[in-house]
């Protein structure tokens, strides 16, 4: 952005006394007034086509750029591609926000300069970037976004950054469709990537329209689905494999809409994503705890019951209290529920997470552990938490045949947990050779589809009153 300048050249030879001050003195603010007015266009024209961080075209130049750009091409000779950095947070966490500027503003510089003259790169806020790029440039463009290094950053100039990108990209066609409304899709293809599909690269055609129109859908069936008790849980029995006796069940979300069951893959994704999975779990335990008091009224005594709670619900606010208020109103004591949790390997997590299991096992919960040994934080949960149950993931189960490690770690989480006077229990048993060896190692419980898939609430009735199955001899 270049300015206007101007000045007053006063003649040579001519004295302080001869100058007439105050014609000058107006002629200097008139020109003040127009350099001024001037500088504010070039300013305004300036705010109104670029970027003020990284001095690169905005959303705006973009728009006027295309329509410069359909005047001489095709409009199917053309995608636009929407692109969110991943792990920016990263840069910032570790080398601070004026680091994370300089990478953003030198990473952004390195784009415009990648693409050709008849193609164009916009920032829209944030480390989002939107790109209108030739089609048969498609292949390099998403090569070169798979690692962009960045280097000479002067607050870290010791360090290269990587820089990779999720990208949404929406493939121009013939059709009277505006750029505004491709740059809607190719934004909305970019999210669904990163959030729901875990792709790098999506692009935007019938099918994830399609997809795109049933979250919609669910999102908007959810709460009156709530209110009519469609959500409910199935139950997944928990054995002793010596005796065959019923220990435990573990409830899992199913959803009954309309006589049809909706898998929880179709729906759990999109409503994580919709920010309604506490509403969810808390609607799970609360059809939980009334199929328990149902049982309770029949006169049966099922033994205790584990629901799962997201890690998202940490953090809102009383929600100990929530569901310790949830199993009361139900008429539950307490300790007929066992509440299941995963690892975290996010510190600020594992303090909240702490705190949370402990207010819940002070008022009768038992904890246990799900998924033990898939993360990062397996031994440093068992260290802080005082849960009572380990639960070997069924990754290990699968392998004990073909994969001595699996062996190997299995017997340490035992012995791990006899040592530390804990219950463990093994999921996703399949085979009585499979369970056969779990009992060898010095594991008795299991959960999986060799005793029973989930199931309703009418078949876990019929098993609670059998009390359980057949021993593994």
């Amino acid at each position: 952005m270049e300015y206007v300048h101007a000045y007053i050249e006063f003649p040579e030879g001519i004295t302080k006394d001869e100058l007439k001050l105050d014609i000058y003195d107006f002629l200097a603010d008139q020109m003040f007034l127009l350099v001024s007015r001037q500088n504010c266009r070039i300013m305004l024209d300036y705010a109104e086509n670029y970027d003020i961080q990284t001095s690169v075209p905005n959303v705006g130049y973009l728009y006027k750029f295309y329509a410069q750009q359909m005047t001489k091409a095709a409009p199917d000779k053309y995608c636009v591609i929407f692109s969110n950095l991943r792990n920016f947070k990263y840069i910032n966490e570790t080398g601070g926000t004026r680091t994370g500027d300089e990478v953003l503003i030198k990473f952004a510089h390195s784009l415009v300069s990648y693409v050709d003259d008849d193609e164009c790169v916009c920032r829209m806020g944030g480390d989002n970037f939107v790109m209108l790029i030739k089609q048969k440039n498609l292949d390099k463009f998403i090569e070169k976004l798979e690692c962009w290094e960045i280097t000479g950053i002067n607050s870290a100039p010791d360090k290269t950054f990587d820089i990779t990108a999720w990208m949404g990209i929406t493939r121009l066609t013939t059709d009277d469709v505006p750029i505004r409304v491709r740059i809607e899709q190719s934004s909305i293809a970019c999210s669904f990537g990163k959030h729901q599909l875990k792709k790098r690269v999506v692009f935007y055609d019938e099918q994830l329209a399609g997809m795109l129109r049933r979250s919609r859908e669910i999102t908007a069936l959810f709460h009156p689905a709530v209110t009519k008790h469609e959500f409910t849980p199935f139950f997944q029995p928990k054995v002793n494999m010596l005796t065959g006796e019923l220990i435990g069940m573990e409830a899992l979300c199913r959803w009954k809409h309309d006589g049809k069951y909706i898998f929880p893959d179709q729906f759990i994704p999109i409503l994580d994503q919709q920010g309604l999975t506490h509403e969810l779990d808390m609607a799970i335990l609360n059809e939980t705890c009334r199929a328990i008091k149902k049982w309770l009224d029949m006169g049966l005594n099922p033994p205790r019951v584990s629901f799962n709670i997201s890690r998202k619900n940490l953090f809102i606010p009383h929600i100990e209290e929530i569901i310790l208020d949830i199993i009361k109103s139900n008429n539950v004591s307490t300790d007929r529920l066992e509440i299941e949790i995963t690892e975290t390997a996010k510190e600020d997590e594992i303090d909240r997470l702490i705190s949370f299991l402990a207010t819940l096992k002070k008022n009768g919960l038992q904890i246990a552990i799900d998924d033990f040994g898939t993360g990062y934080s397996s031994l440093s949960l068992i260290h802080n938490i005082n849960a009572d149950i380990i639960k070997i993931d069924k990754s290990f189960i699968s392998a004990l045949d073909s994969n001595s490690k699996s062996s190997v770690l299995v017997k340490t989480i035992i012995q791990i947990a006899d040592r530390l006077d804990m219950d463990v229990i093994a999921e996703g048993v399949e085979t009585a050779d499979e369970g056969k060896a779990l009992i060898d190692m010095g594991c008795i419980n299991a959960q999986g589809y060799y005793y029973s898939k989930p199931v309703d609430f009418d078949s876990i009735t019929e098993i609670i009153k059998n009390n359980g199955f057949s021993p593994i001899l």
